[in-house]
């Protein structure tokens, strides 16, 4: 009796461990999953931190790999599905992530770690007491894992880790190729793109510093090395939800571009470079054919001095530009270029350039069209960050699951029916 209850409380700490540590997982892999681009930037600090170069392809892909593996440990670690190799990969990822994090909240190379992405946000020396209590967890999962058995049996099990990898990746295509199926940054739909200074309380100052062309903004207690190099102090609320816009005066205009009463379409360039070349002919012709329509079309570019003359130079675009601190605008909308939406001042989708319709231009109205009857095609343009197609894929990625256990149960039906009709015989 003694050793049937120490049994059902093993079951019961092993099947706590594995949901603790797998729900940790989980989240933390979707949450960088839905925004790689959001992961690619941290990955960034981290390395400009350090003073690495590396090609921005090789980030891409390990970013995306990395979100797809994490989350796919989380799922077949919660479910006892590959026991053995559930708690191998964890623990191998916890103790690479272990030490890393400890230099991380000693050294205090940027302000936070990211692990959860925007979805929260979490001090460095709380990652690693966090990363203490996983690795404990996954401590006791090594010694006890193998002794209890999963929810799959295991001719299902490798395609539940397949799904559970398919799926994250192809959130991170989404969210990388056209914008993330869920938003948690300061500006989501419906938001205002803009704010005015008095709308906002609590404002505190950020350092802007340049390095190699590229600017970035520090908190007070975050400052980078030497290698950096100060351009200005700007203000920003403690949300982050400001964007200064200003013209080539240096004056802030963020309330005078926003019209209150009509549509406006806004390409922001984060990262202005040499990649967006080969879309300046498409963005010059989406100008002329919105000025058809009467929509407004203004340009914002992360970038001010050499950089952004450069730009300017390169493009030489027929439509109104300003500049503005480009981690405000990598806030805004994800992509090395991106398009905003807006009515009256209101959000009302996000994508990136590449991702617009090919067949949007075609849409043009005979030129005997008055201009107050024109349809506006940009109201057509789906979003992809509204919450729908997050919920549609997990709920689809659940049916999934809820099917390979369907499926995994059928053996057993079948052994149960033919144990019953040998009792009869």
């Amino acid at each position: 009796m003694r050793n049937e209850l120490r049994l059902r409380l093993r079951r019961i700490l092993v099947w706590l461990c594995r949901l603790a540590a797998g729900a940790v997982f989980v989240v933390s892999g979707w949450a960088k999953a839905v925004d790689p681009a959001g992961f690619i930037i941290k990955v960034g600090e981290y390395l400009s931190a350090w003073d690495l170069q590396v090609p921005h392809e090789a980030i891409v892909a390990g970013c995306i790999a990395l979100s797809a593996l994490e989350f796919a440990t989380g799922i077949i670690l919660a479910s006892g599905c590959l026991k053995r190799v559930s708690a191998i990969i964890a623990s191998a990822m916890m103790a690479a992530m272990l030490p890393l994090t400890l230099y991380i909240a000693i050294a205090n190379p940027v302000a936070d770690c990211g692990c959860f992405g925007d979805l929260f946000k979490i001090s460095n020396w709380a990652t690693f007491w966090k990363n203490i209590g996983i690795s404990a967890v996954l401590g006791y999962l090594l010694w006890r894992n193998r002794t209890v058995p999963g929810i799959y049996p295991a001719p299902v099990q490798w395609l539940v880790a397949t799904v559970s990898l398919a799926f994250p990746l192809g959130l991170s295509m989404m969210g990388y190729h056209v914008q993330p199926v869920a938003d948690f940054r300061d500006y989501p739909l419906g938001s205002q793109i803009f704010r005015s200074a008095s709308d906002t309380d609590n404002v505190d100052e950020l350092f802007v510093y340049e390095r190699d062309g590229r600017r970035q903004a520090f908190a007070l207690d975050s400052l980078p090395d030497e290698s950096w190099t100060f351009v200005e102090a700007t203000a920003t609320s403690e949300s982050g939800a400001d964007i200064a816009v200003r013209d080539d005066d240096g004056d802030d205009v963020s309330a005078d571009i926003v019209n209150p009463e009509a549509p406006q379409l806004w390409l922001i360039v984060p990262d202005p470079g040499v990649q967006f070349l080969s879309r300046s002919h498409q963005v010059n012709n989406l100008y002329s054919y919105l000025s058809e329509l009467g929509i407004d079309f203004t340009t914002i570019v992360g970038s001010r001095g050499a950089a952004y003359d450069y730009w300017l130079d390169l493009t030489r675009p027929r439509f109104p530009v300003y500049s503005a601190e480009n981690t405000a605008l990598e806030q805004l909308v994800r992509g090395s270029a991106g398009l905003v939406y807006t009515r009256g001042g209101t959000i009302v989708w996000k994508r990136t350039l590449k991702s617009l319709p090919d067949d949007l231009l075609e849409q043009m109205p005979p030129e005997d069209t008055e201009e107050q009857s024109m349809p506006n095609v940009l109201d057509n343009v789906t979003a992809v960050d509204d919450g729908r197609i997050s919920l549609a894929s997990m709920a689809m990625f659940a049916a999934i699951l809820l099917v390979l256990y369907l499926l995994g149960l059928s053996p057993k039906a079948v052994r149960m029916i033919t144990a019953v009709k040998r009792t009869k015989k």
